[in-house]
C-alpha cells in the first residue's frame, strides 16, 4: 500500500491507497450467488478511525481462463452477522444492513488468455469506516469452476478526503 500527502494541523491530506488481497478460494465449481474466498479485508485504507475517504476503483484478476460475473460487495466495518464463508451462497443479515456501502459490479472483462481481469473504474464511493480498514465480499454472479486455490486477487483504490 502507497500512501503520499502533505501534513496540515497534524492531519495528513492528499493520501490514497492501493490494497490488494489474494483469498484462498475453492478449487473447483461456485454455485450462482456464492461467495469467492470469503471475507476480504482492505487493512489501512484510512488514516484514522472514522476518516472518509473515496472508493475509486476495483480490480479482480483471475488466473484461470474463466469469465463469471462478478460483483464486490463492500462494507465499512466487519459484516459479522452475514455468512463470509468461501463457496457459501451470499445472503446479507439484517444486522449487517447499515455496514453495506456499495454493491460493486466489475463489468469491464478483459480477455487476456490468462489471466483475465474485471475492472470498476470512477467509482466515487464515499466511505468512512469504522476502523481503518474496508471489507468486501466477492460475489460470482454465474457458477465459476476455478483450478487453483490462489486463483484470484482483489484490488481496491482509493483517496483519503
Amino acid at each position: 500500500m502507497a500512501r503520499e500527502g502533505r501534513t496540515v494541523n497534524a492531519i495528513t491530506t492528499g493520501w490514497g491507497f492501493d490494497v490488494t488481497q489474494a483469498p484462498t478460494v475453492t478449487n473447483g465449481a461456485y454455485s450462482a450467488g456464492d461467495i469467492v474466498g470469503g471475507l476480504l479485508t482492505f487493512g489501512s485504507v484510512a488514516q484514522y478511525d472514522g476518516q472518509p475517504l473515496v472508493v475509486t476503483g476495483a480490480q479482480v484478476v483471475c488466473k484461470a481462463a474463466v469469465n463469471p460475473a462478478l460483483t464486490l460487495i463492500l462494507f465499512n466495518a466487519d459484516p459479522d452477522s452475514t455468512t463470509k464463508t468461501d463457496n457459501a451462497a451470499y445472503s446479507l443479515a439484517a444486522a449487517d444492513a447499515f455496514k453495506l456501502v456499495a454493491a460493486i459490479p466489475l463489468s469491464s472483462f478483459y480477455d487476456h488468455g490468462t489471466p483475465n481481469s474485471w475492472r470498476s473504474e470512477g467509482l466515487n464511493i464515499v466511505v468512512a469506516p469504522t476502523a481503518r480498514a474496508l471489507y468486501g465480499l466477492l460475489i460470482d454472479g454465474t457458477g465459476v469452476t476455478l483450478t487453483s486455490t490462489g486463483d484470484i486477487q482483489v484490488r481496491l483504490r482509493g483517496v483519503g478526503c
